[in-house]
């Protein structure tokens, strides 16, 4: 009976033990599971803060781009204080004057046959050198006056219309000073020529 009593008395603390480590191990089990729970909670929130935030930054981006595509998007439009501008047609109208001064000299010194053949070549040399820059002028002026070809402010695009029109005046102005010049050195043989051919008859001279 004692025996019996011993061994009954040793499984009771057997499975009591036995059960209260069970117990624990359930416990610390329990209290991993919750930590881990909370981990991957946390895991996952920073996952959805990163990837709001990496959202949001792509929407900035985009916003940003918007900005600057509008912005060059505007600059490539020309404005009509721009178009209406009188210097573009004073710019125009003086190629077509400088046009107008070489032709009819060019076409006069042919006809009159008072310059050397070099010295007609020289001439008309010269005019196709003036006319060149005179039709590069014309092409930026339709550049700036052409939307979608440059992209410029509208005072950017007035400082070129200025800067055209000073150019094709200085342009005009040489064209005026070299055909007069060649006009007047023309004449004067001409002059020179009836000179003699007067002083010729005066004097009786063959």
């Amino acid at each position: 009976m004692l025996l019996t009593s011993l061994t009954l008395q040793a499984k009771a603390q057997f499975l009591g033990g036995f059960f209260s480590q069970q117990s624990t191990r359930e416990k610390l089990m329990a209290e991993q599971i919750v930590g881990y729970e909370t981990y991957l909670g946390a895991i996952k929130g920073g996952y959805n803060i990163a990837e709001k935030g990496l959202n949001t930054a792509h929407e900035l981006k985009n916003g940003t781009f918007g900005l600057h595509t509008a912005y060059f998007n505007s600059l490539e439009r020309v404005s009509p204080a721009v178009q209406n501008n009188p210097k573009g047609r004073a710019i125009a109208d003086m190629e077509q004057q400088i046009v107008t001064l070489f032709t009819t000299e060019i076409s006069w010194q042919q006809k009159e046959k008072l310059l050397s053949p070099a010295e007609l070549t020289y001439l008309q040399n010269v005019y196709a050198g003036l006319l060149k820059k005179c039709k590069d002028d014309l092409g930026e002026l339709a550049d700036v006056l052409t939307p979608g070809k440059l992209q410029l402010t509208d005072q950017q695009r007035l400082d070129r219309l200025d800067k055209l029109y000073a150019a094709m005046k200085d342009k005009l102005a040489f064209a005026g000073s070299f055909t007069g010049k060649c006009r007047k050195l023309a004449t004067g043989r001409q002059q020179a020529k009836q000179d003699r051919e007067q002083l010729k008859k005066l004097y009786g001279i063959q």
